[in-house]
């Protein structure tokens, strides 16, 4: 899957005009942003979220996810996610109980499935604030001592690992923002997001650190 950038100031319109994000639900395009975009779509934390035509990375190999996001509430919820039929595959969401951004994904696609997760230090989101996040995963490599391993970025900073990664769930649902979905047609989000996201980019390799800290 190629590299692809949705600035949401506008639409849902991707730069690779590959894989267009379709609203559903309460979704507004605003000119609130961070400094130097023009713009973000906002989501009613209910019934609003984007959806993509096809899943935008392979999340059983090396992928790297970036966006702006502004959570207005302090719930449980998720930003950008992509889906599995029973999970997601990877979620960048809100940690409630400790107040922090988190990188999560899954190991399996049924009710054993292990979460592993890369997650902020606690009080580390505050609500109402624009926050640059980066969510890196290197997939493990069979018979080497490659285990694999995830990372998330705040503001350039990493805050959080993970490794001994094992996906094996099928991950070509489409890319969702302001909530997750586990069917190409299903209407309404669960872990609907209360905010604002702004230019999601996906990358089809693991960014490294210098390359992180360059993104914003």
């Amino acid at each position: 899957m190629p590299e692809d950038e949705w600035k949401l100031s506008a639409d849902g319109t991707d730069t690779a005009s590959l894989n267009t994000l379709t609203p559903t639900g309460s979704v507004s395009f605003s000119t609130d942003a961070p400094s130097g975009l023009s713009g973000s779509t906002a989501f009613d934390g209910s019934t609003g979220f984007l959806k993509s035509k096809q899943s935008a990375v392979d999340a059983l190999g090396d992928y790297t996810v970036s966006a702006w996001v502004k959570i207005n509430s302090a719930l449980g919820t998720t930003a950008v996610c992509q889906g599995t039929t029973q999970h997601q595959s990877f979620y960048l969401s809100y940690d409630k109980p400790s107040a922090a951004w988190m990188f999560q994904t899954t190991t399996t696609n049924d009710e054993n499935a292990d979460f592993p997760t890369a997650e902020g230090d606690n009080n580390s989101a505050p609500v109402g604030t624009w926050t640059h996040l980066v969510a890196t995963f290197r997939a493990p490599v069979a018979g080497s001592t490659n285990t694999g391993n995830m990372a998330l970025y705040q503001n350039g900073t990493l805050v959080g690992t993970a490794t001994n990664l094992s996906p094996q769930y099928d991950s070509s649902m489409p890319l969702t923002i302001g909530g997750c979905v586990n069917s190409a047609s299903a209407t309404t989000p669960y872990l609907a997001f209360p905010g604002s996201v702004a230019d999601v980019h996906v990358y089809p390799r693991t960014l490294s650190a210098t390359e992180v800290s360059e993104l914003r």
